[in-house]
């Protein structure tokens, strides 16, 4: 395969120029998402090939980016994920609170806290000494508190933040507010998970306690769950009224779990435009990534019941030997098949992965088109990853996936500088440019 001069403007595409948009924070910050959707881009794209009014889709909502910029644009937009954390964050962050209901909610919940949170003489002390192990089973039992059945629970939390976080989660169960507040509550819960954890909070890819994370805890570093939920809490509370009063008030948006290479099964009624950032190949292990929230926000309760979802990922770095895709390899196009058979010639496992995830983007793409009115567009945001010191070229993959139900109408592309949206895995499945395809839905 040929290698290939990154950062360079691909030949046929055009730049697409969002520096003059200026897109409101929103709630777009109220939990870290590996890989989302930038927002100004989302911004861009929706005000250049939708109108108001029209109803959107992104089958991969993940945190939501699209489901927000559609409601400040004055869009509908109906969100889906596979993965539970992604539909519950999405789903929290889209609801339009009340800013003074939901402040009267949290002066009723503060006070819970304070009575939870230890001294800052105590915390100072854990920073070295954690609590025994018999200290820890008495803490829970006398509280009736339940810690999450996440496998190996004490290697990524150190014992007096498992009570600690418990403490937390039961104070927001047992106080008198709405429901949807509880579970706005629990969003914020969610989005301190990992900074109490010994996880490294940085790295996108997956779940881990980097040489970094050991090198700072043996140095003493200071956990106060109780510090980070308030502080938490302060800043989705800001959040919350700049998404009232941004939001368009007719703008509807809903959230579901959904499985996009079943979607159509599932949503019965057209939409007008997809805009969407499909998972990249081999790069974010979104199944990984978010294992602990999943577990404590009760999304998951056994090893099993998780396991169950894996096969549902799309992009994700192995596959079974029995998956069913596997045996359709004669579905794939000439590009991807010539990629298959280069790859299958260094690793096996990869290149089973690698058709996973076509044949699965090419099953979503099938169900799009049953969703998608005649005539609607259909708007894919991609990342090329690399293989073997090559970059797969995802874009047309995706042209080649397209078939007769699509047309491409525009290519566009942009560099990827933010931090936040620029990421690296050792595979070497990093990106540092972005491309959009923008289909038609023939009337085929």
């Amino acid at each position: 395969m040929p290698k290939t001069h990154r950062g360079q403007p691909p030949l046929g595409y055009r730049p697409l120029d969002f520096t003059a948009v200026e897109a409101p924070r929103l709630t777009h910050y109220l939990f870290r998402f590996p890989a989302r959707f930038h927002s100004p881009v989302v911004h861009s794209l929706i005000r250049e090939y939708t109108e108001p009014g029209q109803t959107l889709l992104d089958p991969f909502c993940g945190s939501g980016t699209l489901l927000l910029a559609a409601a400040a644009e004055g869009r509908h937009a109906i969100g889906c994920d596979v993965d539970p954390v992604a539909v519950f964050v999405s789903g929290m962050k889209t609801h339009r609170f009340r800013p003074a209901h939901l402040r009267a909610s949290w002066a009723l919940l503060r006070p819970l806290l304070e009575l939870v949170a230890r001294t800052a003489a105590e915390y100072d002390e854990r920073r070295f000494t954690d609590i025994t192990q018999s200290e820890y089973e008495t803490a829970l039992v006398e509280r009736r508190l339940q810690a999450p059945a996440i496998p190996n629970l004490l290697h990524w939390f150190r014992r007096y933040v498992v009570v600690d976080l418990a403490r937390i989660l039961d104070a927001i169960d047992r106080v008198d507010v709405p429901e949807t507040h509880r579970r706005f509550f629990r969003l914020v819960f969610a989005s301190i998970i990992r900074s109490a954890s010994n996880a490294d909070p940085v790295p996108v890819s997956g779940l881990e306690v980097t040489a970094y994370m050991r090198k700072i805890n043996a140095a003493g570093r200071l956990i106060n769950p109780v510090q980070l939920f308030m502080k938490a809490a302060e800043k989705a509370l800001f959040a919350v009224k700049d998404y009232w009063e941004a939001a368009h008030p007719a703008s509807q948006i809903s959230v579901f779990q959904a499985d996009a290479t079943s979607l159509g099964t599932q949503l019965r009624k057209k939409v007008d435009a997809v805009i969407t950032s499909p998972p990249y190949h081999n790069a974010v292990d979104y199944y990984r990534r978010h294992q602990l929230e999943m577990f404590w926000l009760g999304l998951t309760k056994t090893r099993q019941e998780r396991l169950e979802l894996l096969p549902k990922y799309i992009g994700r770095p192995g596959v079974s030997r029995q998956d069913p895709l596997l045996q359709r390899k004669g579905d794939l196009g000439p590009v991807a098949a010539c990629w298959d058979e280069e790859m299958r010639k260094v690793s096996t496992k990869r290149a089973d992965a690698f058709v996973h995830y076509v044949l699965s983007m090419k099953d979503t793409l099938r169900q799009l088109a049953a969703v998608v009115q005649t005539g609607g567009l259909a708007v894919f945001v991609l990342g090329h990853s690399r293989w073997n010191g090559s970059e797969l070229p995802t874009s047309d993959i995706f042209m080649e996936m397209a078939g007769d139900s699509f047309r491409l109408a525009d290519k566009l592309w942009y560099p990827v500088k933010n931090r936040y949206m620029t990421y690296d895995r050792r595979n070497g499945a990093d990106i540092d440019q972005e491309y959009v395809l923008v289909f038609h839905r023939s009337s085929t």
